[in-house]
């Protein structure tokens, strides 16, 4: 029988793909972690090759001031977190990472401790383009408990999953004119004889969601080809290289 706990995180698990916006799966997302403990997290996109950048932000509870003191004490240069992250696609606790690191590491451990940040697990998340996102996740108790570790990590994957979702369509918007930004964009990569495939490559997308941005842009101009599409766009001054 189920705790309360993995009754939470159960109901996240099933309703997750079913969730609207990003604001509704931050909530869920939010109050299933609660149960285990955590209170903060964060989902940040980041490659391999920019650890020592700050990323750009999927989603943040709490963890701004924090990340704003992190990256402007450059503590990225000795984050021990960050060997790991180089070292291992596995995840971890910060528990883990904290014997590999050195007088600044214990600082910057100190200095989380203040925030209310005592321990933490971090997961990594892949995306169908090359994309990686990070989960980190914070708790103000002293550690985490290790049997817990594989339900976390199944709500972290499931929410990563979906945030990365939202960020690739989210310029998939009637705001932005006839077609968005993104639409246009696949559009003239396809008036270059790209392939979807190709396209994604270029633009960092999955080619599934090429194939979508495509699909949404041949609707709002009413045409039914995506050669017509490329043509109207054409004719409009849609096309854009991005």
């Amino acid at each position: 029988m189920l705790n309360s706990a993995e009754q939470q995180a159960w109901e996240f698990l099933s309703k997750a793909p079913h969730y609207g916006a990003p604001a509704e799966v931050e909530a869920h997302f939010g109050r299933a972690l609660a149960a285990f403990g955590y209170d903060r997290f964060a989902a940040t996109l980041v490659n391999a090759e920019r650890y020592g950048k700050e990323p750009p932000a999927l989603s943040r509870q709490d963890f701004e001031t924090w990340d704003a003191r992190y990256w402007s004490e450059r503590h990225v240069v000795h984050d021990p977190c960050v060997k790991l992250l180089l070292k291992s696609s596995k995840s971890f606790a910060w528990s883990d990472a904290k014997p590999l690191g050195d007088q600044r590491a214990q600082a910057m451990w100190g200095e989380a401790s203040e925030f209310g940040m005592n321990d933490g697990y971090v997961v990594r998340v892949f995306g169908p383009a090359g994309h990686e996102v990070l989960i980190r996740m914070s708790t103000a108790a002293p550690d985490t408990d290790p049997a817990n570790r594989a339900v976390v990590e199944s709500l972290a994957t499931v929410f990563g999953t979906i945030m990365l979702k939202h960020w690739e369509l989210q310029d998939d918007n009637p705001d932005y004119g006839v077609i968005s930004e993104r639409q246009a964009q696949c559009l003239y990569w396809a008036s270059r004889g790209k392939t979807d495939w190709e396209i994604g490559a270029i633009l960092e997308l999955s080619p599934r969601t090429v194939h979508h941005h495509i699909e949404a842009a041949k609707k709002r101009l009413g045409v039914v080809k995506r050669q017509e599409a490329v043509m109207k766009a054409g004719e409009l001054g849609l096309l854009k290289a991005g």
